[in-house]
């Protein structure tokens, strides 16, 4: 995919995301948390390739090719979503302030990525 379309489809599933916004009673933290991955994920492609010319295009190994390429900050961040992920998904973790921090994180990636 090009850059230009990572960018579209973040943009895309967050129109989706604000959908769903504000989740007060948290009816919807598991979709809020699997399209949050789904946007960064998008982003993160897109800045790697403005960034520097290559990316990759699945989570797999994800973090440590950020890393490799000297984007530690975004690498942590993503690590710290696929955290959040992994107790909604599969676990019966508390929802707490999930929702505020899945769109922190996604901010911050936006904000670093433009850097």
């Amino acid at each position: 995919m090009k850059p230009d379309s990572h960018k579209a489809k973040a943009d895309e599933i967050k129109e989706s995301l604000n959908k769903l916004l504000p989740d007060s009673g948290g009816k919807n933290v598991v979709a809020v948390v699997e399209l949050s991955y789904g946007i960064a994920l998008h982003l993160i492609a897109y800045g790697m390739q403005i960034r520097h010319n290559k990316h990759l295009d699945t989570h797999v190994g994800l973090p440590k090719y950020l890393r490799g390429a000297d984007e530690d900050e975004i690498a942590s961040l993503f690590e710290h979503l696929d955290t959040l992920r992994h107790g909604r998904w599969y676990g019966g973790r508390g929802n707490g302030d999930v929702v505020k921090e899945c769109l922190k994180i996604i901010d911050k990636i936006e904000r670093l990525i433009k850097e």
